[in-house]
């Protein structure tokens, strides 16, 4: 993995492993794998890499010759995502159901469309739990999570020019090579 979030080190500490099981999950056996013009979606901290589930993670494939050659990614805090207090990070929570949505594996854009519908029924989904709610804030959801799309598409756009530029065994070799000296 290379990164940058000098100000957060906490939302990269799990990104990998973010990453590599988004990965494994949807490239197991009946999942369709990864398409260009999909974007990923996860937050759940013991099965999906995420740090707590206020910090959505999206990661996006950057495609190459019809072959995924990097993932970029953005972790972002939503300020609520439903359970049983605003701000979902209750300190009288007894259960991960208390804080909020909980998202294991989602496709958050499938063939270059924004899933709006099946997203924002995953950040209600709490509000069907006795004492809890859905999201406080769905549009502030949905514009976040949109943003952080639009970062990833940037990393893509950057990488791209990087490749075009240099050749994909170049910045392949630059990115062993900051890994190494990390």
């Amino acid at each position: 993995m290379v990164a940058n979030a000098p100000h957060i080190p906490v939302h990269l500490g799990a990104m990998q492993a973010a990453v590599k099981f988004q990965v494994d999950y949807w490239n197991a056996e009946g999942r369709g794998g990864i398409k260009e013009g999909e974007v990923l979606v996860s937050n759940h901290p013991q099965l999906a890499g995420g740090s707590h589930l206020p910090d959505i993670t999206v990661i996006t494939p950057v495609f190459h010759s019809g072959q995924i050659i990097f993932f970029t990614a953005s972790r972002g805090h939503h300020a609520d995502i439903g359970g049983i207090a605003p701000g979902s990070m209750p300190p009288h929570s007894t259960s991960l159901e208390d804080e909020g949505a909980m998202i294991v594996a989602f496709k958050l854009v499938k063939d270059g469309k924004f899933q709006e519908e099946g997203i924002a029924e995953i950040l209600e989904a709490p509000g069907k739990l006795e004492g809890n709610s859905g999201t406080r804030n769905l549009r502030d959801n949905l514009s976040d999570l949109r943003a952080q799309v639009a970062a990833n598409n940037s990393g893509i756009k950057l990488l791209q020019q990087l490749v075009n530029e240099y050749g994909l065994s170049t910045v392949e070799a630059y990115m062993h090579f900051i890994q190494k000296n990390a």
